[in-house]
């Protein structure tokens, strides 16, 4: 039991620390990857046009109930970004944790699913919670919603799901005059190999998927401190692409709201911007 413990303890500092890499932008200058946006963007390094930046999402739920075909239950995710923290793979052993939190967003919710089928699955959300920029003393409220079809079939020895959703999601300035939203649409496809592996007591099945992302309307995604007219000098995010993999457990690493039941890594890619990213649940 106490290998095990230590076992988790060390994978969770490892993603702590891969996820906390160099942020090379001087916090006074720049908005970084807007954190209101974080639980919905998810975890990664983030690169656009000569600029970098992390974050680490955690997507915590826990489930209330359930009544005929609809279950519910809570949202809980948070997520936090770093500065001027230098991650060097050579010097893991030696590697302290980064002495500041740059970002933290919280942004609870409800979440509603109805199995309208044995192979389709209708999910909502409503998302209101809060962030703030540590370096800055700003916090901005956040708002999201949105709505989901997935659909489960086999394909020869492959179990898939293709998914389809469309949501939103928006900030305020917290006694200031800070505002954006943005609402999206996205489509994937997850396959799941015929081959099941354990590592440590651990069973999981290795996926692989492919997504992409319609957006409405450009997300401001790094930009100065002050708005700028001049849109070459915004990072801003459009239509995108991603792919990866999965490694999708039978039973969640840690506790039932606090678990991660998808451990994987995928590539995202739009014009000036792609995002190297860490998944800890269903990657579409």
């Amino acid at each position: 039991m106490q290998a095990l413990l230590l076992m988790k303890y060390r994978l969770f500092t490892f993603i702590l620390l891969f996820f906390s890499s160099t942020l090379p932008v001087n916090a006074n200058e720049l908005e970084p990857v807007h954190y209101a946006y974080a639980n919905y963007l998810g975890s990664g390094i983030y690169r656009t046009t000569g600029q970098n930046a992390s974050l680490i999402s955690m997507p915590f739920s826990y489930e209330l109930g359930h009544n005929g075909n609809i279950s519910y239950g809570l949202r809980l995710p948070v997520s936090i970004g770093f500065f001027d923290f230098d991650f060097d793979f050579s010097n893991i052993p030696n590697l302290d944790l980064p002495d500041e939190v740059g970002t933290i967003t919280f942004t609870p919710g409800i979440a509603f699913n109805y199995q309208y089928s044995q192979n389709w699955l209708i999910e909502s959300y409503i998302d209101v919670g809060y962030g703030r920029n540590l370096t800055t003393n700003r916090g901005v409220n956040v708002h999201s919603s949105g709505i989901s079809a997935l659909y489960n079939f086999e394909l020869k020895n492959y179990d898939s799901i293709w998914a389809n959703r469309i949501y939103y999601a928006s900030y305020d300035g917290n006694g200031y005059d800070a505002q954006d939203s943005y609402a999206a649409v996205q489509m994937g496809i997850d396959i799941g190999l015929p081959l099941q592996y354990k590592v440590f007591g651990y069973q999981f099945q290795p996926r692989v998927f492919a997504t992409a992302f319609w957006y409405f309307s450009e997300v401001d995604f790094l930009m100065p401190r002050t708005q700028s007219f001049d849109e070459e000098k915004n990072v801003t995010l459009t239509n995108s692409l991603e792919f990866g993999f999965t490694l999708a457990f039978a039973n969640p690493l840690g506790y039932s709201w606090a678990g991660i039941d998808r451990l994987g890594l995928s590539y995202r890619y739009s014009k000036n911007f792609s995002a190297l990213r860490l998944l800890f649940s269903f990657p579409i």
